[in-house]
């Protein structure tokens, strides 16, 4: 911005040659002309000395400036807390100036708080983590985490939150902050959760209907083999299996060529397990069991045409039977 200035000069007229002896007679004339009387003009200096006296002198307006003396009373309008304060500028100038400052200096604090640069010194670190309510101690991080709706952070998640609670310090991350990282964290496990869970329910309809079609009558059997197969070796052994995956992400339980697979091998060490006997396990009731229909075969034949069941009954402890023998 370019100042502009204003610029007077105001010349001042020579006196005339000869007038400091204005008064002195004329000498004699070396001529027969008539000497001629001195200019007028010579006592015009004297004139206006009067007036560069009074330029020296400025007005008592220019003195007192455009807001008058009595600029302090009137924006102290009788207070005189406020006349006290406005005494300690020397204008109104120079109170708009402090007041301008006042106003940059409370804006700034205002401000939040930039993080320190990379060539930050601790110092500098942890005065920002201070002045950001921060807390320095990872437990006490991670117990500043406060979850919407007063859910907590579980037991077995506190060691991964501690690690990042660890890194977030360094970074100057405010719990506040972290919460919502951690909230969003639970959101996206539950999320997974509810998928799996669907799929694995899918799965496990389509795998119980194609083993139904293929197994028949032989179906509740086979299952009831494997147990006691894997339960030989551990009681928990079953269990464990069958809730584990596969490579494919699908539970081993509900794969059907995981359990084609041990339903044979069960069956192949243990025939009868498929049929379950009535009155135990053994070969004895096996055979008791079979010596019972045949009889019912012989006495009641029109009976024993119609019941369906029982024919299929006895068609598995005939298998059972067979495979005992081999």
């Amino acid at each position: 911005m370019s100042d502009d200035t204003l610029a007077g000069a105001a010349s001042a007229e020579n006196p005339a040659p000869g007038a400091a002896e204005a008064g002195k007679p004329a000498p004699a004339a070396v001529t027969t002309e008539p000497a001629k009387p001195a200019p007028a003009a010579a006592a015009a200096p004297a004139a206006a000395a009067p007036a560069a006296e009074a330029s020296k002198e400025p007005p008592p307006a220019e003195e007192e400036g455009p807001w008058g003396k009595d600029w302090r009373d009137k924006l102290a309008k009788g207070d005189a807390k406020r006349l006290e304060r406005l005494a300690r500028f020397a204008s109104p100038e120079a109170l708009l100036t402090a007041q301008e400052e006042a106003q940059r200096k409370i804006s700034e604090g205002l401000k939040p708080k930039g993080k320190p640069g990379d060539k930050a010194t601790a110092e500098e670190w942890a005065e920002y983590r201070k002045s950001q309510n921060i807390p320095e101690a990872v437990d006490d991080f991670v117990k500043a985490i406060v979850l919407p709706d007063k859910r907590a952070i579980g037991d077995d998640d506190k060691p991964v939150v501690a690690a990042f609670a660890e890194r977030a310090i360094k970074k100057g991350i405010a719990p506040a902050d972290m919460a919502e990282m951690v909230d969003e964290y639970y959101a996206l496990q539950e999320e997974q959760q509810f998928q799996q869970a669907t799929q694995d329910q899918d799965f496990k309809k389509q795998a119980e209907a194609d083993l139904k079609k293929e197994w028949g009558g032989d179906y509740a059997g086979n299952f009831a083999a494997m147990r006691p197969y894997f339960e030989s070796v551990s009681p928990e052994l079953f269990d464990n299996l069958m809730g584990g995956r596969m490579a494919d992400g699908r539970k081993i339980g509900n794969h059907p060529d995981a359990l084609r697979f041990f339903a044979a091998k069960a069956v192949a060490e243990n025939p009868m397990a498929t049929i379950i006997p009535a009155g135990g396990s053994s070969s004895e009731g096996l055979h008791s069991e079979i010596a019972m229909m045949e009889k019912r075969m012989k006495e009641d034949r029109p009976a024993w045409h119609k019941d369906t069941k029982a024919q299929e009954r006895y068609r598995q402890l005939i298998t059972a039977r067979d495979k005992l023998k081999a």
